[in-house]
């Protein structure tokens, strides 16, 4: 699992398939169970407090994406409250400037990157430490961009 606080309104929770596998990644109220229990487990590390959106965007073969932003705090001064929206079997392309270590089969080019559909991927471990992952609006705003190399 990774957490990564990108300012003081907003976290991005990253879970490993691998830690997960109890989770059914068809159920959108199982993926909504978890992810409010992951959040209100670090909220008060994380000093979450106010309404909260929370955007999971799931990959049975990578795990979860969930990105956490404040939307209002007025009336929440001293509590913590949640919208989940879940994306399900969202696509997921892995960025990295090592041409070598992506799969033979398609590969794509833009801006300096290579990129893969990690659906590809036979051992995602073996990459990962090498790139990251897109998906969501940053995938969508270069899938038309990428050059078949």
């Amino acid at each position: 699992m990774k957490i990564e606080i990108i300012d003081k309104d907003s976290v991005y929770f990253f879970i490993n398939s691998m830690y997960i596998s109890n989770i059914d990644l068809n159920s959108k109220e199982d993926i909504i169970s978890f992810v409010k229990k992951l959040i209100i487990k670090y909220h008060k590390k994380l000093n979450m407090k106010g309404f909260y959106k929370a955007i999971v965007y799931t990959n049975k073969k990578v795990g979860l994406f969930i990105e956490v932003s404040k939307i209002d705090d007025s009336l929440y001064m001293n509590s913590l409250d949640l919208k989940i929206i879940v994306n399900m079997n969202e696509k997921v392309y892995f960025k990295t400037k090592e041409y070598n270590i992506l799969p033979n089969n398609k590969k794509y080019y833009y801006n300096k990157y290579f990129y893969c559909d990690v659906s590809s991927v036979n051992k995602i471990i073996d990459i990962v430490d090498y790139g990251v992952f897109i998906y969501g609006n940053e995938l969508d705003n270069i899938r038309n961009k990428l050059i078949t190399i």
